[in-house]
């Protein structure tokens, strides 16, 4: 800290005055560096909060009975049909025949011999009405009005169809195609005034809809079991869970489809879980020791509330879990242990997905209710009351989790506590330097005055001196 002064005496008193300003402001780096250390230590938590989050967000999936139910299905003719399983699909192989392909239908003019989809027609003016399931909308048609603009004004309608002008021998024909298959989604068409139908042949004489496809529904023969329709050739109702999907027709061929366990939801899941699990523990670990080759210290280094943190969630996936049904106790019977790094002293898991498939192979129902989702029958106990304990591992854990990292949880007090520390040490700060400002000025103002007296009596002392040889001088001529 540098404070100027004249040095009209000769000394350096600005050395002086910052030296005793930089003694007087120590306190201010211990201000400072406390306030470092609490935003650190808040920092600290806020990530510890996050991860926990995480964590949390992670059981949904294993409480939820869709992730130990899901399926999969294959098929033996995928040209013709292709499968694919949902979760609680019901298992078993089906024998599959597609008599009939979803197809939209698709309503035509007779040839207008135009020179182009722009030129007028030879059409009167007149108006008419399309009509999908409950869609309908009025068709305005100007006289000699051309084939593009009719069909912008139906595709402009949005009603269900879409309409395109066809370029064939002779002319042009206007097509209007339904955009779903099926028949329930096939248009109707009706004039309202003038014959614009009539004329453009849409209509023919005896008011039939002139059609170049005919909608038809999807049909299906399952195991034996003939007539059985769909409108969209993407079928969801035939077996319970299965969605198949119609690529072609072919009466006289017989698809296999096989609808079987699939255990990669169930996996995957858990997968999720043990990384994040593994990521929390890494994360806590680094925040609460001692690196003895850094000598360095964590930004939590020994917090009794981290630590606590820690050694819970590791005894919640170390001890056995409170499943309501057996064989499967302890995660270990899954394929799910403690790493064996640093000679078992790891917080992380390690995750064997063989032995999780053959447990589920095994006893499915027994691996979701030790997670605590509902499977065979059993919907195990997801929060603690005064008569039972929650069940589960995924129920266990959230139980202890969301008190935490709730709003208003705990969490949420420890960072409004640093929150009060940091204000508080802020303000301290804030008074300090106002306080050091004022010491600086009145040091400074108290060694300006002495810097000025000292000046005056170097000048008295000059001046006698120089009177003093003054004398001498005179002295020594009258001699």
């Amino acid at each position: 800290m540098s404070v100027n002064l004249p040095g009209l005496s000769g000394y350096d008193f600005s050395s002086i005055v910052s030296t005793m300003v930089t003694s007087y402001s120590q306190p201010l780096t211990t201000m400072q560096e406390r306030k470092t250390s609490l935003e650190t230590k808040q920092s600290a938590w806020q990530d510890v909060n996050t991860r926990l989050s995480s964590l949390e967000n992670t059981l949904t999936k294993l409480q939820s009975a869709a992730t130990w139910s899901s399926t999969s299905a294959s098929s033996s003719d995928t040209s013709l049909l292709t499968a694919s399983g949902a979760s609680g699909a019901v298992q078993g192989t089906y024998s599959i025949k597609v008599i009939q392909a979803a197809v939209a239908q698709t309503a035509v003019s007779e040839v207008q011999t135009v020179m182009d989809t722009t030129s007028a027609t030879s059409l009167g003016a007149g108006s008419f009405k399309i009509t999908v399931g409950e869609k309908t909308a009025d068709i305005n048609v100007a006289a000699g009005e051309s084939l593009k603009d009719l069909a912008d004004a139906i595709n402009n309608a949005q009603v269900g169809v879409s309409a395109s002008v066809i370029q064939v021998e002779g002319g042009y024909r206007l097509a209007v195609m339904s955009k779903q298959t099926g028949e329930e989604n096939a248009a109707s068409f009706s004039e309202v005034s003038g014959t614009v139908l009539h004329q453009l042949g849409i209509l023919k004489a005896d008011d039939s809809l002139n059609v170049s496809q005919e909608a038809k529904d999807a049909q299906l023969t399952i195991n034996g079991i003939s007539n059985i329709k769909s409108a969209s050739n993407t079928v969801t109702s035939a077996i319970p869970g299965v969605t198949l999907n119609i690529n072609s027709e072919d009466p006289d061929t017989t698809v296999t489809v096989k609808v079987t366990a699939s255990y990669s939801e169930a996996e995957a899941a858990v997968k999720s879980f043990v990384d994040q699990y593994n990521s929390v523990m890494n994360f806590i670990d680094t925040k609460v020791s001692f690196n003895d080759t850094t000598k360095s210290k964590g930004d939590l280094y020994a917090d009794p509330a981290l630590q606590a943190i820690q050694s819970r969630l590791r005894q919640m996936v170390s001890n056995g879990v409170n499943n309501p049904t057996g064989p499967y106790k302890v995660l270990s019977d899954i394929g799910i242990s403690t790493s064996a790094d640093n000679y078992g002293k790891s917080a992380a898991l390690t995750f064997d997905t063989a032995k999780f498939n053959t447990a589920m192979k095994e006893n499915a129902n027994s691996v979701a209710n030790l997670f605590g989702a509902p499977a065979g029958a059993v919907t195990p106990v997801d929060a603690s009351t005064a008569s039972q304990q929650a069940e589960g591992l995924a129920n266990i854990m959230e139980e202890y989790l969301h008190p935490l990292i709730m709003y208003g949880g705990t969490m949420d007090k420890t960072k409004s506590t640093y929150d009060d520390q940091i204000k508080d040490i802020k303000t301290q700060i804030t008074d300090f330097t106002a306080k050091i400002a004022d010491y600086q000025e009145k040091t400074r103002l108290k060694f300006s005055k002495l810097e000025t007296q000292l000046a005056g009596i170097s000048s008295q002392s000059d001046w006698l001196t120089s009177m003093v040889k003054s004398m001498s001088t005179s002295s020594n001529s009258d001699k």
